[in-house]
Parts: C-alpha cells; sequence; structure tokens
C-alpha cells in the first residue's frame, strides 16, 4: 500500500468516528510535503552553523532521532495551535464566552472544548503551553492569548478583594489611632525603645542619623537589587537551556519563554526535570507524551506519515548523497519505531540507504518491525502512468471551461462545427467523449509493443516513471511534429534509472 492510500484510508476512518462520535479519529501529522521538513532542516543548519559546502558531513555528525521527533512536535504544535485559534475574533473572547453560540461554526466550539479539557488538568495545560512556545510556528499574539487563557494567576479575584479590604481597614484603623493622643502615644512607646536599642549599638545613628539611615536604604536597596538581577539572570538561563535543545525550529525571545516557566514551574525545577515530566527526553518518551495530550484532547493516537524526502532540499540524493541515509539511519531506531504509527517511505531500497549494516540491524531490529522495499511492477506502473496522464488532462480542460473571452468562443466554434459534422447526439455520446482523450499509450504509437514494455520494465518505482515522463514531454516539445520512437524511449528510461539515486 503506498502512502496516498494509507492517508486515505486513515481519513476515511478519521470521518467515520468523528460522524459515529467515538472520537476525533488519529491525529494525522503529514510529514510527506516537503515545506515544513525542508523549514526544519534549514533552521537545523543554521543552529549547527553549517553552509551548503560541509552540510552533507555535517548533518552527518550532528543529526539524530530526537531531532526528528522534534519535526515531529513542531508539526503537530503547530496543527494544534491552527486549531485553537481558529477563529480569531472568538479567540479574543474564547474564556469569556463558554456558552454555545447556534452561529458558532464546528471548528470553533471544537477550539473551545480543547480549552475546556486544558484548564481542567493543569499537566496537560503546561505540556500543551511550552509545546506551543517552543514548537509551534506561530506568532506572538497568539502566544500571549494562550498564555492569558491557560496561565492562572497567583491570587482569585475573591483572594485579591479579601487582601485589599484587610488593607484598607488597617490603614483606617491608623488614621483612627493617629489622632488620639492617648492611643498614639501607646503604639509611640515600644518604637522609642527600639530607636534607643539602636542608637546604642550604633553611637553614629545617634550624631548623624540622616547620613546613617540613608547607607542602610542605599544598601537595602542594592541588595534587592542584585537578588533581583539574580533571579531575572537564572530565569533567562533556564529558558536558554530548555530552548537550546529544540534544533529545528527558531525560538522565541528567551524572556518569553522564561516568564512562562516561572508562572508554571518553581525555581528550583531544573531543566531536565520540566522536560522528563512534560516535554520528553528520548524520541519514544516525546511521542509517548505527545499522544498522550492528544488522547485528552479526544484523539486516539498519533500517526505520523512521511515520503518524498528526496524533494527536501537539503536531504537531495544527488547533491548531499550521505545525507538521506543518515536521515533514514536515525528513523530506523528501536526506540522510535517501537511507538507504533509511524509510516516512512523512502526513494531507495534498505542496500541503497545502507539500512543493512551490522550496527544498523541491531539499533533497528528490522526483526520486530514491518520493513520491505516496495518494487511496482511494469502493470501498476503503466496504470499508474494512464492515470496521471488522464489527470492532467482532465485539470487541463477544467482550466479551458472556465476560460473567458477569445479562447473560450473559439472552442464553442469547434464544438459547433463537430456537431455539424458529425451530429449533435454523437458528439454528446461518452464513447466520443472518451474517444477524444488522448491515452498515455497513445504517445508510443511508433514504438512496437514489445519494446515498450521491454523499456517500461526496467522501471521500479514511481520516481523512475516521473522521471521518465518529464523527459519525454520534454522531447516531445522540442520535437512536436516527429513523436516519440524507441530511441527516444531509452534514453528517458535510461536518464530515470540514472537520477533516481
Amino acid at each position: 500500500m503506498s502512502c496516498m492510500q494509507m492517508d486515505d484510508a486513515y481519513k476515511a476512518y478519521n470521518q467515520a468516528a468523528i460522524e459515529g462520535g467515538r472520537s476525533k479519529g488519529h491525529f494525522m501529522v503529514d510529514m510527506s510535503k516537503p515545506g515544513h521538513l525542508t523549514a526544519c532542516l534549514t533552521q537545523f543548519q543554521s543552529c549547527i552553523g553549517s553552509t551548503l559546502d560541509n552540510w552533507d558531513a555535517a548533518f552527518q555528525d550532528a543529526w539524530t532521532s530526537s531531532d526528528m521527533v522534534d519535526c515531529v512536535l513542531s508539526f503537530a504544535a503547530t496543527r494544534l495551535m491552527d486549531q485553537i485559534k481558529a477563529n480569531t475574533e472568538e479567540a479574543r473572547q474564547m474564556l469569556e464566552v463558554l456558552k454555545q453560540d447556534p452561529c458558532c461554526s464546528f471548528t470553533d466550539k471544537e477550539a473551545r472544548r480543547m480549552l475546556e479539557v486544558l484548564k481542567q488538568d493543569p499537566r496537560a495545560a503546561q505540556q500543551f503551553l511550552l509545546l506551543a512556545h517552543m514548537y509551534a510556528r506561530t506568532d506572538t499574539y497568539s502566544l500571549s492569548w494562550l498564555r492569558a487563557a491557560l496561565v492562572k494567576s497567583k491570587y482569585t479575584p475573591l483572594q485579591v478583594a479579601a487582601g485589599v479590604g484587610v488593607a484598607s481597614t488597617i490603614l483606617a484603623g491608623g488614621v483612627a489611632a493617629a489622632r488620639d493622643p492617648d492611643v498614639a502615644d501607646a503604639l509611640a512607646a515600644p518604637a522609642e525603645h527600639v530607636w534607643e536599642q539602636l542608637e546604642g549599638a550604633l553611637p553614629p545613628l545617634r550624631s548623624h542619623p540622616k547620613l546613617v539611615l540613608g547607607a542602610v536604604g542605599l544598601a537595602a536597596l542594592g541588595g534587592a537589587y542584585m537578588w533581583r538581577h539574580y533571579l531575572v539572570a537564572t530565569s533567562l538561563a533556564r529558558a536558554a537551556e530548555m530552548q537550546a535543545q529544540v534544533r529545528v525550529v527558531k525560538q522565541q525571545p528567551p524572556a518569553v519563554l522564561a516568564g512562562l516557566l516561572d508562572s508554571l514551574f518553581s525555581p528550583q525545577d531544573k531543566v531536565d526535570t520540566i522536560r522528563l515530566l512534560v516535554i520528553g527526553i528520548s524520541a519514544h518518551q516525546k511521542l509517548e507524551l505527545l499522544e498522550r495530550l492528544l488522547t485528552q484532547l479526544g484523539y486516539e493516537s498519533v500517526t505520523v506519515f512521511g515520503d518524498c524526502f528526496d524533494e527536501v532540499t537539503l536531504l537531495d540524493p544527488v547533491r548531499f548523497p550521505g545525507a538521506i541515509k543518515v536521515f533514514a539511519r536515525e528513523i530506523c531506531r528501536n526506540d522510535l519505531l517501537n511507538f507504533g504509527r509511524l509510516h516512512f517511505f523512502f526513494p531507495d531500497s534498505r542496500l541503497a540507504l545502507d539500512l543493512s549494516t551490522d550496527k544498523t540491524l541491531k539499533e533497528a531490529r528490522f526483526d520486530r518491525h514491518f520493513v520491505r522495499d516496495l518494487v511496482w511492477s511494469r502493470h501498476q506502473l503503466e496504470e499508474l502512468a494512464e492515470r496521471r496522464f488522464r489527470a492532467a488532462q482532465d485539470e487541463l480542460r477544467a482550466e479551458a471551461e472556465t476560460m473567458q473571452g477569445k479562447d473560450f468562443v473559439q472552442a464553442d466554434e469547434l464544438r459547433a462545427e463537430a456537431e455539424a459534422t458529425l451530429g449533435k447526439d454523437f458528439v454528446e455520446d461518452a464513447s466520443y467523449q472518451e474517444a477524444t482523450k488522448t491515452s498515455f499509450a497513445d504517445l508510443f504509437k511508433k514504438v512496437r509493443g514489445e519494446d515498450f514494455s521491454s523499456y517500461l520494465s526496467k522501471l521500479s518505482t514511481p520516481r523512475e516513471l516521473l522521471i521518465m515522463m518529464t523527459e519525454m514531454f520534454a522531447r516531445i516539445e522540442a520535437h512536436p511534429e516527429g513523436g516519440l520512437t524507441a530511441q527516444d524511449m531509452e534514453i528517458a528510461v535510461t536518464k530515470a534509472l540514472e537520477q533516481a539515486v
């Protein structure tokens, strides 16, 4: 089963699960689109200080399976943030407006439900906040809104009101007592006794009271400033240490994460403790904690799809032949593969990717995991080429039908001419419409059937087929009147086998 087929099967299951009210299905991390992985690797390249000239060697030395899982966490965190702030206007008032709104869309209601789930579980709220601040690709306003929504204040409104009331009572009592001479003398006696004791202990206080009090106040102010500076520096250092371990996502300013950590954890909680409890340290633990969070949010599990890795700029097997091998090797580790629903498709065989060495076999434990080389037969590739060729024609026909002006008028004139020659009923007949489509096999009218089968049998993957078709279309555009010959097909197949490394 190909990646697209598995993806469609999961989407169908998720739709049925949502309609049946069982769950939200599986949370799908789709890494088959090269854009997300390209962004992660570009940031990783910047983080390790590499350039394109030494990227292949630097990547082999620095890349780990934990970085790969960080790419998964980044995708998941970004998607969850998009879901939870789906409607910007509603998001600003989501905490205040919690009642059901008949005009609210499903996405808005789902975002409110997710917020309620996170508010009820402090550990889940901590995990979501850290994932959003360290892994999500989002804006600063969204993060500040999320903190306001999920971070609980130190004091409740009732406690604040009680504190204000007590302070007001004490102030009013002090003012009333100061107006009564007897009460004022009674309150002043202990203060005078303490002042006499201080003058006895510090003689300069008697001769220069203002100078001594000023020096004491300045020392106290300096001590408070130094203590405050120490607390801020310690908080920033803890935030920077947390961020340093994430090398695939551009981080927020350390002060933003420092304020979040101070509000969620005590100063005694070290970075390793926080990561162990909330984010995870090993690749397997990170995925387990992510799945636990998503289960609380209504999903059944985490499912990761990976394909088209050779289309990622920094994994190009032609420019960086070692990078794609290291990337595949770090995925094929027992610690990572033990997690479960991980589906990765690589553009070459296990032997070509150096996944059959003794070290890799020991770390990957392929005897415990379903790993195999996908080889397509000639008939499957021919069917795939036919489907893609017809799909491209249908897309072009749909674009032509929406065109306005001269082209549309010419199309009507051509159709009217055909109807006048062949008859309207015949032109509108399904068999005529099907016959007017050019099939994939029609391109090879000048190629003998046995040569066509022989050349196509040399291909074994869709990538090789795509390269061959691209080369053939280039030759058709260069010589539109000649058509394809056996020699053209031979050249196209040879280039496909050379380039599909």
